[in-house]
């Protein structure tokens, strides 16, 4: 037969809980594994303003060239700066080219996004003979 103090003292030796130590252990790995999720969803959200920003920038050069496009040879001008929000919109014609019969049209998006930042678009244009 099992003696039954035997039996109590060796289920309490195998259910002694955690330490003092080994809990603070424990929240010390959780706190780095927090700081550096933290770290990363700020750098994620950063990135992801200047990604807006940038396409928005794009979004605008592309409609300003195709309202040049549209334009007919000869009345294509340099010309800007159109201000929408916090963009600023310009765009330059060269018709020195070294092909002949052709413009070059650059179109310029400037904004401030922790510092000036700016997208370029170039185009050729013929005229049509």
């Amino acid at each position: 037969m099992l003696n039954p103090n035997a039996t109590k003292s060796a289920i309490h030796m195998h259910n002694r809980g955690f330490t003092l130590v080994e809990v603070m252990i424990g929240m010390a790995i959780f706190v780095i594994g927090f700081l550096a999720v933290s770290s990363m969803q700020i750098t994620a959200i950063n990135g992801n303003a200047g990604a807006r920003g940038a396409t928005e920038a794009a979004t605008w050069a592309t409609d300003q060239l195709e309202t040049l496009i549209a334009l007919p040879y000869d009345s294509i001008v340099s010309g800007g700066p159109v201000i929408n929000g916090a963009y600023t919109i310009s765009w330059e014609v060269d018709a020195d080219t070294p092909l002949p019969h052709t413009k070059t049209i650059v179109v310029t998006v400037d904004w401030q996004d922790r510092g000036a930042k700016d997208f370029r678009l170039t185009y050729m244009k013929t005229a049509n003979m």
